[in-house]
């Protein structure tokens, strides 16, 4: 078999979990006017007192928050109580921001359901008097498509909408995003930013009429739903922050590059026993960047990969530079799969080769993927001597039960099957050995996966789909959403 060849990288030793404490860092020093983590409670971490009330349906339930596995619970909030948070916000409060006044709102989301109407991530809004200001997820009640999924700034006066921007593209796809809204003041929509992980979005103006009331009020601020009740989040909000200032682009993405929510998995990494594997990255900015990568085993626990001689390090490229973690041929096989937290400006992709005696070599170029959710779909061909097979990982912190689905290509229900997977664990299998799955061989359709138990949406499911046809591997891109049906 060819090997790869080995280079010489130069690492930087980095802490992998700096960047779990980087992002309230970097917060704080902008100066918000109010900061409520959300890690098992609602107090305000900016020094101003503003503690909140957290509603009697919220939990914080053991869910990864955005910051990793390093911070403390993600907060679940759940439409069937309230769960909303409270944090009073009275006249005199700075947090009573009028409609001339610059502000940033941001926090990072992840939804489970694409429900109608809205969903308000963070409001000051007194549902009496139809008057204030939040950030929410419009799933059609305002200018975006049911179910869209679009992130909004809105003003209301009076019950009447004065304000209303919107993104052209959904933030409600199951996956964590930090979502940030920028206004500066000037009394028009031209005024607003929106942000989705440090990256400006393409907007839509719904409403434009700034100067037709006030927002001011002295209802509560609230976190996940509106003081009533109305309009409530389905899924994690962590990191919530205002600020009686605009943040700049720069400010938005230096928040994004010191939290994990860079991260990215290559589902498989195997080397021995026929296999070898290989990452490539490349930095196409105009600054160093550093990126951290680790490997795990299937049974969840770190994987030592002998070339960097331990189970992760961090990468340094220089403008322009690029570099390669190599894992030959060698041994018995040893599989897992890797995490890359890749600032935005780095590229990377994975390779892996198998070789059989009397037989080419076989490889597959894999591109890293999100962090998966409760929903994972392939479209899979098991026809004419083709085989289908998935790595199928569970990214979360908790032992998490899969269920798959597959279907013919007209729909219909051919076999299920359900896999547990240890903490952070995974398992490599053809579709069509797994008890249940037989009647994959000689079909073709999609395959569903999706996260059983727990049931409290605490735990994840990630797949990396690959085909066979006996001279060559090909990878299958695996498509999520949020789930509507737990």
């Amino acid at each position: 078999m060819m090997r790869f060849a080995q280079l010489v990288l130069a690492l930087s030793v980095a802490p992998l979990l700096a960047a779990q404490t980087q992002f309230s860092t970097d917060l704080l020093a902008m100066k918000p006017i109010g900061y409520w983590p959300l890690h098992g409670n609602a107090n305000d971490a900016s020094g101003h007192g503003a503690a909140g009330s957290p509603g009697s349906n919220l939990t914080f339930t053991g869910a990864v928050g955005p910051l990793g596995s390093g911070a403390a619970p993600a907060a679940v909030f759940d439409s069937s109580g309230p769960s909303f948070v409270t944090i009073p916000a009275p006249s005199s409060s700075a947090l009573n921001l009028d409609a001339l006044h610059p502000m940033t709102i941001l926090a990072w989301i992840r939804t489970i359901r694409q429900t109608p109407g809205d969903m308000i991530v963070a409001a000051k809004f007194d549902p009496q008097a139809a008057t204030g200001w939040g950030l929410l997820v419009d799933n059609g009640s305002l200018g975006a498509p049911q179910a869209g999924g679009r992130l909004a700034l809105v003003f209301v006066s009076g019950d009447n909408l004065t304000l209303s921007v919107e993104s052209t593209i959904s933030v409600n796809d199951g996956g964590w995003h930090l979502v940030a809204a920028t206004y500066d003041g000037s009394g028009k929509a031209s005024g607003v930013r929106l942000y989705s992980d440090g990256v400006p979005l393409a907007m839509t103006t719904v409403v434009d009429n700034i100067s037709a009331g006030p927002i001011q009020s002295s209802a509560p601020f609230t976190i996940g739903g509106a003081a009533n009740g109305d309009d409530a989040f389905e899924g994690n909000v962590n990191e919530v922050a205002v600020f009686s200032t605009v943040l700049t682009p720069e400010q938005n993405l230096q928040l994004m590059l010191g939290a994990p929510g860079l991260r990215r998995i290559l589902g498989q990494f195997a080397f021995g026993g026929g296999w070898a594997s290989a990452l490539y990255f490349s930095n196409t900015s105009t600054a160093a960047l550093t990126i951290p990568v680790s490997f795990t085993g299937d049974d969840g626990k770190p994987m030592t990969v002998p070339s960097i001689g331990g189970s992760s390090q961090a990468i340094h490229l220089e403008p322009g530079a690029s570099a390669v973690i190599e894992a030959p041929n060698v041994g018995s096989l040893v599989q897992g799969y890797v995490t890359a937290y890749l600032p935005v400006g780095i590229t990377g992709y994975g390779v892996f080769r198998q070789s059989t005696p009397g037989a080419p070599d076989q490889e597959a170029v894999v591109q890293f993927a999100g962090v998966g959710g409760q929903f994972q779909m392939l479209v899979y061909d098991d026809r004419n001597s083709l085989i289908s097979a998935a790595a199928i990982l569970n990214p979360s912190p908790v032992a998490t039960t899969v269920g798959i689905t597959a279907t013919d290509e007209n729909g219909k229900v051919i076999g299920t099957a359900s896999v547990d997977l240890p903490p952070f664990g995974k398992l490599a299998t053809t579709l069509r050995s797994l008890p249940g799955l037989e009647q994959f061989a000689g079909n073709r359709g999609t395959v569903q996966f999706a996260v059983t138990k727990p049931t409290n949406f605490t735990g994840s499911v990630s797949v990396l789909g690959l085909r066979f046809n006996g001279t060559a591997i090909t990878s299958i891109p695996a498509g999520g959403k949020a789930r509507g049906d737990f």
